[in-house]
């Protein structure tokens, strides 16, 4: 279900609450019954929590209970970890060969998805490389296909064995969190939205050996780098800053930036004119409805 779809079923929700709201139900399986007329808290217990054992069978995968908690423990990791490739390896006594084709199996159910690393190769041809970086390999990022999914294996999955720390006031106290790279989602496709008409090469996240950036966008006529924040504060200049001083070292040459802010900005940021600098706030993702 797309965000503009979300909207149309739920109309009533603000801005803010629609964000919220998507990042946890976009994909849950009993989306026509939803009600959404509660507190989020109460709406997580309610259609959530209170039905773990029907929502459970939704996650099933296998029929083998071994290969079901194989399944179970990658798309944990998954969920929990910084979603590269090396992360359903090495751990819980998972073996390359095994995980791979574990792997495999979820992306061909499409419970996963791929984004892939625009980095580039260390190597050059030129020079050899230093001893410490001739085993570094490009990791590309793994993403669930829904959010609810997402969801269910940050906070649902792995308490199962501990039905007691399942909480709707465990889960609101990290909602944020959890909303943030949703609202990273949602602002590249802002971007792409407003430069629709260009020829776009490639947008989403940038990431490399040394940085993550929430946005890159690269068209015929404009590089855009951006960072994106779901904090309950507003962005000041240092975010600024650290996003130009990323930029720099990974050697990007960007003609804009752009902040994308859940709470606003500081007073310096709103005073000061910048040429190449867009401050998006939450009104301006009501452009994507």
């Amino acid at each position: 279900m797309t965000f503009k779809e979300f909207h149309k079923k739920f109309p009533y929700l603000d801005i803010e609450d629609l964000i919220i709201h998507y990042s946890i139900f976009s994909g849950y399986p009993y989306i026509n019954d939803l009600k959404l007329n509660k507190t989020l808290q109460e709406t997580i217990k309610t259609e959530i929590i209170d039905k773990i054992d029907i929502l459970k069978n939704h996650f099933r995968y296998s029929e083998t209970l071994s290969i079901q908690k194989d399944f179970e423990k990658i798309l944990t990791r998954l969920a929990i970890g910084d979603r590269k490739n090396h992360t359903i390896y090495n751990k819980e006594n998972l073996s390359q060969i095994k995980a791979r084709g574990l792997y495999k199996e979820l992306f061909d159910m499409k419970i996963i998805k791929k984004e892939k690393s625009r980095e580039k190769p260390l190597r050059d041809g030129k020079k050899p490389l230093k001893k410490s970086l001739r085993r570094y390999k490009i990791q590309d990022k793994i993403y669930f296909q829904n959010n609810f999914t997402r969801f269910w294996f940050v906070f649902i999955a792995p308490n199962l064995s501990n039905s007691k720390q399942i909480t709707s006031g465990n889960i609101i106290s990290n909602i944020d969190r959890f909303t943030s790279l949703e609202f990273e989602n949602l602002s590249n496709s802002l971007i792409a939205k407003k430069y629709k008409n260009e020829q776009i090469y490639s947008y989403g996240g940038y990431w490399d050996k040394n940085m993550e950036i929430d946005l890159l966008f690269i068209s015929e006529n404009i590089k855009i780098a951006g960072e994106a924040k779901w904090k309950n504060h507003k962005i000041c200049k240092n975010i600024l800053n650290s996003l130009q001083n990323k930029c720099k070292k990974a050697n990007l040459k960007i003609d804009r930036f752009a902040l994308f802010s859940k709470s606003g900005y500081s007073k310096e940021l709103y005073s000061k004119k910048y040429d190449n600098i867009s401050l998006y706030e939450l009104k301006d993702f009501e452009e994507l409805l």
